[in-house]
Parts: C-alpha cells; structure tokens; sequence
C-alpha cells in the first residue's frame, strides 16, 4: 500500500502550560508512529490569539504536525482527537504530491459557438453589409488635370 502525506493542524486549549502543551503534542506524535506514520515535520505549540472564540476560550496553543502513512488506522485516530478535552479544534488534511494533481478540464459552454463559414456562393448572392460610399481607385494624376476635373465638378 502506497503511503500518503497528510497535514495534522490543531489548537490546545490554553488553560495549559508551555510543558503540558509539549507533553499532549508528543502524545498525538508516538501516536502516528504507534499507527506506523513517520513524521516528516512538525511545529511545536505556541500560544497565539484566536480569531473567535471556541469553547469560551481567546487563546490557544497551535501547532501542527506532517507525516506519511497509510489511510486504514487514520479514522480511529480522529475519534481520539475528538474526545480529548485538551484539543480545541483540529483538521487533517491530505496533501497531494504535484505529480498526483489532476490536470484542469477543458470547459465545454453550450453557449459558446463557433463561427459560422460562408461559402463562395454565398458571399456572391448576398447583400454586402457596407451601405456607405464604394472605394473609388486612384490613379496618379498631374496638377492639371487635378484642376480640370476640379472646374467640372464645381460647375455642377
């Protein structure tokens, strides 16, 4: 069985002290390695603030914890978290390897068309779109014929 890497965060409640918050954290690691878990990096708890209050409580001890190991033993283990009166919260969560992560899907929308093609045929049969003046060729002309053409066109 492959082994999977998961994430331990958890917060201890602060009616204990710097030694008890050490001695629960290395309670939940031999834990992990009694399930044959292996640690792979871990942070101590430290006293912070919490963002709201949980069980009555403003300040909690967080840390967490890293380790590889397999699926089966994992949901006895949360049971245990649970029932401890120690832990505030906590959450596992699996961390995938970027070799494991699937690749994005590509996005079908029924509403998205593509754009219609026009053939030969029909491009002659129908109606230009350009109601404005037609494009008149130019042709290079001297200065008097420029004038000429200039007269005729005023004297109409």
């Amino acid at each position: 069985m492959d082994a999977k890497k998961y994430e331990l965060s958890f917060w201890l409640t602060s009616d204990l002290n710097e030694s008890e918050a050490e001695a629960v954290f290395n309670e939940i690691t031999q834990k992990i390695e009694s399930l044959g878990g292996q640690i792979i990096n871990t942070q101590i708890p430290q006293l912070k603030p919490l963002s709201y209050k949980i069980k009555k409580e403003t300040n909690g001890y967080f840390g967490f914890i890293q380790f590889s190991g397999g699926e089966d033993k994992l949901t006895d283990f949360q049971k245990e978290m649970q029932l401890n009166d120690k832990i505030l919260r906590f959450i596992m969560i699996r961390i995938r390897d970027s070799k494991q992560r699937p690749k994005p899907r590509e996005i079908k929308h029924p509403f998205i068309f593509k754009a219609r093609q026009i053939s030969h045929q029909e491009k002659a049969t129908s109606s230009p779109r350009r109601t404005g003046p037609t494009s008149v060729s130019r042709e290079e002309m001297t200065l008097e014929e420029l004038d000429e053409k200039l007269n005729e066109i005023l004297k109409e």
